[in-house]
């Protein structure tokens, strides 16, 4: 396997973060996985979301995570490719379930998560992989356990 490492990270969101992090997982599976196009490509499609890039993805810039991207889908076998693609997916539609979460909860301004990650240290990248544990909100009184 071509990944360093599988493993969970809380990361604090709020509901902008959780749109621009869905954002920046749909267009790399679009662009580097459902309909390949370049690194130009996926670099000008991240970059909307570039804030949020250095959080979730590990490289901070478009272009670092478009390169990395890029590295990564043309080392891997077919399989392999096939299951990465399969856990990007899964990482950017879950990500839809805490975009709902927190529009309906407005009272939430915060959102702390525990994500599961597929890693690829020598490439600077990481994906999102599946559905993220909601462990704490926040609101103006302070935050809540859940």
């Amino acid at each position: 396997m071509a990944f360093t490492k599988e493993y969970a990270r809380k990361i604090i969101l709020s509901l902008d973060g959780v749109r621009k992090t869905e954002r920046a997982q749909r267009t790399i599976y679009d662009k580097a996985f459902d309909k390949p196009t370049n690194v130009t490509d996926l670099t000008d499609g991240l970059s909307n979301v570039a804030g949020i890039l250095g959080l979730i993805f590990l490289t901070s810039t478009a272009t670092g995570v478009a390169t990395g991207v890029f590295s990564i889908v043309a080392m891997l076998a077919p399989s392999e490719k096939d299951d990465l693609q399969d856990m990007v997916y899964e990482g950017y539609w879950n990500l839809g379930y805490l975009e709902d979460f927190l529009d309906h909860h407005p009272e939430y301004d915060l959102i702390e998560v525990n994500f599961p990650f597929i890693e690829y240290e020598t490439q600077g990248v990481r994906f999102i992989t599946g559905k993220g544990a909601v462990t704490r909100v926040h609101s103006g009184s302070g935050w809540i356990l859940l």
